[in-house]
């Protein structure tokens, strides 16, 4: 791609169509849906117009037309050249994790320095004119609340910009994403029930609405994004930014109200994402990143040895996040992530007796709510699973003789009830609540459309299903296991009445 390529005018009919498609997105854009099939209905009329933009809009190129791995040699040799210091590691191709990621070349002593990144390299909003007479354009024109569509926006100016000083590093970048932008209609509805449905519905509509003001607003009058602001091209922009960005705990640009900066850093984001491992597996290593403001660089180095003859992938923290965020933001499923955490409603069943409800009401614990868990395993997590869930799930497992006594508690002991799941407490009464909570979680699984058996034999049977629709299915599965590993905790449920649950 000739990096000065960019659109050329519509003839008058396709641009009169294209503005009318763009009124009809506007339309769609703005309804306020109330429940999960209004919300799906509303993205996949906005897909239905946005697919029809695309075919109108000129089809520019956000790579230069060669692979990714191509590219690599000559973007490491102008990283080394600009100022970043490289230490026995290197770009590889990491297909198991979609692309490209760092790997050993040699033997790295523990805490050796393996990336520095000079503050030069790192790509972010500069506070010149032009970016400021572009944030002016924006709503409520502050770079904090505008920070990532302004790195997106700078990162298509540079993109088709000619002679950009970054044209090497936009070269090695992906030309397409697995973030909820490229989404169809029937991958959005794999995410029925899950914890990231809604998130990744928004974050289309969102998008959406950023595109139109763009384009009415913004677009021609800004020359650097006259002719090359189309929907894919902004598209990739912002999954570029959403997927790579980082949070430099300073203010590189000196924009007003901001204590930090968001920036892509190149080499140094090849990594690929990984938690420390306690076992300090050998075939992977974690290193560990910090921001060194007295020099200004960014600084990654190993905590441990790497002695290994052969390559060892290196991986870095993205930080501590859900399956649904690394799904939505990142375009990637985590497998036993210890930081995950699903929110779920769980409801009382009317059932309840009265001096059950009497007791969750002298503890202040609603009768209904969305209560927050983790794995039942291996959890990083403060509290692996909602204290006034595990509080309920105790008042459930109570026998009228235990509820007397909790009753007549005065108010500090009694709330020994809402402490930690694994609060020193009867025996009986922890087993009964062990067996309450497997009931309940059991239930929550009931909501889902399909069981991780059926998930399994889906992926297994289709070899070449679409990698986003896999993608799909695998944290479809991940969000079930973190839900089944409390249901499969403990004994046998049967018998034992489940705590209601709604499924979102």
């Amino acid at each position: 791609m000739n990096n000065g390529a960019r659109g050329k005018g519509l003839p008058k009919g396709k641009a009169k169509e294209l503005n009318g498609l763009v009124q009809d997105l506007l339309h769609f854009s703005f309804g306020q849906p109330c429940n999960h099939a209004e919300w799906l209905a509303q993205h996949r009329n906005m897909v239905g117009v946005l697919d029809r933009i695309r075919r109108i809009e000129p089809k520019l190129r956000t790579t230069n037309g060669q692979s990714r791995m191509e590219n690599v040699h000559h973007f490491t040799r102008w990283a080394i050249e600009q100022g970043c210091k490289v230490g026995n590691v290197r770009v590889a191709e990491h297909t198991e994790y979609g692309g490209l990621g760092l790997e050993s070349t040699g033997h790295i002593p523990a805490g050796q320095r393996i990336v520095t990144v000079p503050r030069k390299l790192f790509f972010y909003v500069p506070n010149e004119p032009r970016y400021r007479k572009l944030l002016a354009m924006m709503p409520n024109a502050k770079m904090s609340e505008q920070g990532n569509v302004m790195l997106a926006l700078a990162l298509i100016i540079e993109r088709f910009g000619a002679n950009s000083f970054w044209k090497p590093y936009l070269d090695v970048l992906p030309d397409r994403y697995t973030t909820p932008l490229y989404y169809t209609p029937e991958d959005m509805a794999e995410l029925h029930e899950t914890e990231a449905s809604l998130p990744a519905l928004k974050l289309c509509k969102q998008i959406a609405r950023q595109y139109i003001f763009i384009r009415n607003y913004v677009q021609d009058r800004v020359d650097e994004l006259r002719d090359c602001f189309t929907y894919d091209v902004f598209r990739w922009a912002v999954s570029t930014v959403m997927t790579r960005q980082n949070k430099v705990p300073v203010n590189l640009a000196g924009f007003d109200g901001m204590d930090f900066t968001l920036a892509l850093i190149p080499f140094w984001d090849m990594a690929n994402h990984a938690y420390p491992d306690a076992r300090e597996q050998e075939d992977r290593c974690v290193a560990e990143t910090c921001y060194n403001a007295t020099d200004g660089q960014l600084e990654c180095a190993l905590t441990r040895e790497m002695s290994a003859t052969s390559p060892v992938p290196i991986f870095i923290v993205y930080g501590k996040r859900t399956d649904a965020e690394f799904l939505v933001h990142n375009g990637f499923v985590c497998p036993r992530n210890p930081y995950t955490s699903l929110t779920k409603r769980f409801t009382v069943p009317r059932s309840m007796v009265e001096k059950q409800a009497h007791l969750l009401e002298l503890l202040g614990i609603p009768s209904s709510g969305m209560f927050a868990f983790g794995l039942a395993t291996g959890s990083q997590l403060p509290e692996p699973i909602s204290p006034e869930l595990v509080a309920i799930a105790r008042v459930q497992a109570m026998a009228e003789q235990e509820l007397d006594h909790y009753i007549a508690l005065d108010a500090t002991e009694r709330q020994k009830l809402c402490c930690s799941y694994r609060s020193d407490l009867p025996d009986k009464l922890c087993e009964g609540t062990d067996r309450t909570i497997r009931a309940m979680i059991t239930d929550l699984l009931n909501c889902y459309p399909t069981t991780i058996e059926q998930d399994e034999t889906l992926l297994q049977a289709n070899r070449q299903m679409h990698h986003i629709r896999r993608l799909l299915i695998e944290y479809r599965i991940a969000e079930k296991q973190t839900i089944r590993s409390w249901a499969t905790s403990g004994k046998d449920t049967a018998g034992e009445q489940a705590i209601s649950t709604d499924g979102e």
